[in-house]
């Protein structure tokens, strides 16, 4: 379902409108270049690997434990990311912008709990699991923690508050150093390197936005996207040091 609704978004468009072009009705600074969106090639492409994942310790009757162990863990969470998904493109395409954060909220809220109850980054798992469920929930997590904040910036803008440059500017700082800060969270507290890198891509994504358009007042973001992707940087290499040396 979530596949075919984002194709219906792509192709059809749901209500004669790209999800890109929704987006434009709604400017900020928080946007990240149009290329930074590529990452959902990744992502998908890694939902379809969990899934053939997910088929082969169904139908292969080698692995009843894996399978057990994968199917308690995930309980409903899959299914409820994937309705939050479709229906967050549905509100989104027809400006249902508050009901559309709260969608974004709940996808959000779900791939925390699978994080969660797989105990990604912090405990041990088989390679395959890591391959299959630890990396694409962690990638998908990442982009979505960024998205969320995106979404509730044009919720922002969308209630009119904060509508002057020095307002915006003020808005988009406080969002990318909150991000950072809960990506230093990830890396240190449950040791999600690629979490961290997803928000570098979209902390470049910003930064290249930025740089494109060229506007003075604006130009100010970019040294904040150059200062936070350092921070994480800097805490990825402590991390694999700490690692190491444990």
């Amino acid at each position: 379902m979530m596949v075919v609704i984002n194709l219906m978004a792509l192709l059809l468009p749901i209500n004669e409108k790209t999800t890109a072009q929704v987006a434009n009705e709604y400017p900020h600074l928080f946007a990240p270049a149009g290329i930074t969106f590529s990452i959902w090639i990744i992502i998908y492409l890694s939902m379809l690997a969990f899934v053939i994942y997910q088929l082969w310790l169904a139908f292969s009757d080698q692995h009843p434990n894996e399978l057990s162990q994968v199917m308690r863990q995930m309980k409903g969470w899959f299914m409820v990311s994937s309705i939050a998904n479709a229906c967050w493109l549905f509100t989104w395409h027809y400006y249902l912008i508050p009901v559309s954060v709260a969608m974004m909220l709940v996808l959000l809220i779900s791939l925390l709990a699978i994080h969660y109850n797989f105990g990604i980054g912090v405990r041990p798992a088989p390679l395959a699991e890591k391959i299959f469920i630890h990396l694409p929930f962690s990638i998908y997590l990442g982009w979505i923690a960024i998205t969320t904040i995106a979404n509730i910036t044009i919720l922002i803008v969308y209630a009119g508050w904060g509508s002057s440059l020095y307002s915006q500017i003020g808005w988009t700082n406080i969002m990318i150093g909150f991000a950072t800060l809960l990506s230093i969270a990830m890396i240190l507290l449950r040791n999600n390197i690629v979490y961290a890198l997803v928000n570098v891509w979209a902390f470049y994504g910003i930064l290249l936005k930025r740089r494109i358009a060229d506007v003075p007042g604006e130009n100010s973001i970019i040294p904040t996207c150059v200062i936070a992707i350092g921070i994480i940087a800097i805490t990825i290499s402590w991390q694999l040091y700490r690692k190491q040396k444990s």
